[in-house]
């Protein structure tokens, strides 16, 4: 039978919020326009759903709660809702708003709605039991678990009994790592003389992969100033010694250009040839080759690779003994 329009889109609505869903119980897959029925072991098209026939033995496929909230305007594109967090409004589609966890998304979405969903079974709303919320932990225990963690951070980062005061063993140097402070490059410099240190510079590619497998092995999640800058535009990085910085490969973090990133290539084959000077690449391990910043970092978002910044950013100072 033909379904009124206002059926065929919340229906194709439907379709796109299970887009991505697991299955429960049977193989009905959103790929064969099929959602499970919850009554019984049977897949029905999705275009039947709210068709105004029961397809499902108990009609929960019909179940007028589950209808009017599929077929709702939610003030965003077909199969999209709003979800605001942090102060901030964004339209995603409903299965991705049900599975934000981390901050959860604030709207109007029911989350038997997202039962549904998640569970990609069609159900009548008053058979959906969702489990119950327990009493919210009070902010001073939660400050207290986070008191608890800082001080684990801490025990890794600035205390060792083999270091002054501030410092801990990484490799065979004591390092200070000052991850709960954010300052600016100069200020983070300046910290580390206050505590008998300076920023640290990197000797050799062993030296830097310690430092990294440190980093990691902490779960550390903030960005670190290092000791290398470039003073002046042209006049090439050095670190805080004047010794030069190596400014490639496997120090600094990989960027990927629209533009091309030309360079020569020679190939074993044709190594008596002249090397190819017309490649064309995408990507560059190396600073910004138009200047964005002078001062040198440790990126968490790049894996604690190298790279510039300005140097009025705030991050954490990394020193080392001096």
């Amino acid at each position: 039978m033909a379904a009124p329009p206002v059926i065929l889109s919340a229906v194709w609505l439907l379709f796109l919020l299970l887009c991505g869903s697991f299955a429960a119980g049977l193989d009905c897959t959103v790929r064969e326009d099929e959602i499970a029925c919850s009554s019984e072991a049977k897949c029905v098209k999705m275009r039947y759903v709210c068709d105004g026939d029961n397809d499902c033995a108990d009609g929960e496929d019909e179940d007028p709660e589950l209808c009017y909230v599929f077929k709702s305007h939610f003030g965003c594109d077909k199969g999209e809702v709003n979800c605001k967090r942090d102060g901030v409004m964004e339209c995603m589609k409903v299965l991705n708003y049900c599975q934000q966890i981390d901050p959860v998304c604030e709207g109007d979405v029911d989350p038997k709605m997202c039962k549904v969903l998640l569970d990609n079974t069609v159900q009548t709303f008053n058979s959906i039991s969702l489990p119950a919320e327990g009493p919210s932990e009070p902010s001073w225990r939660k400050s207290e678990v986070l008191g608890d963690d800082l001080v684990a951070i801490l025990n890794n980062t600035i205390s060792h009994p083999d270091c002054p005061d501030m410092f801990t063993v990484v490799g065979d140097q004591c390092l200070s790592i000052f991850s709960v402070g954010k300052v600016s490059w100069g200020e983070a410099r300046a910290f580390c003389k206050v505590i008998n240190g300076d920023l640290l510079t990197f000797k050799s590619v062993s030296h830097f992969s310690t430092v990294i497998q440190h980093l990691q092995q902490h779960q550390l999640t903030t960005d670190f100033w290092l000791g290398g800058r470039q003073m002046e535009k042209g006049q090439g990085w050095t670190w805080i010694d004047d010794s030069a910085m190596v400014l490639g490969s496997p120090y600094w973090a990989v960027r990927q250009y629209d533009e091309c990133q030309s360079r020569n290539v020679t190939t074993a084959k044709h190594s008596t040839r002249k090397a190819n000077s017309a490649t064309c690449y995408n990507y560059r391990q190396a600073p910004e080759p138009i200047l964005r910043g002078y001062c040198a970092s440790l990126s968490y978002q790049h894996y604690f690779y190298m790279t510039d910044e300005d140097c009025l950013d705030l991050k954490s100072p990394l020193c080392v003994t001096t």
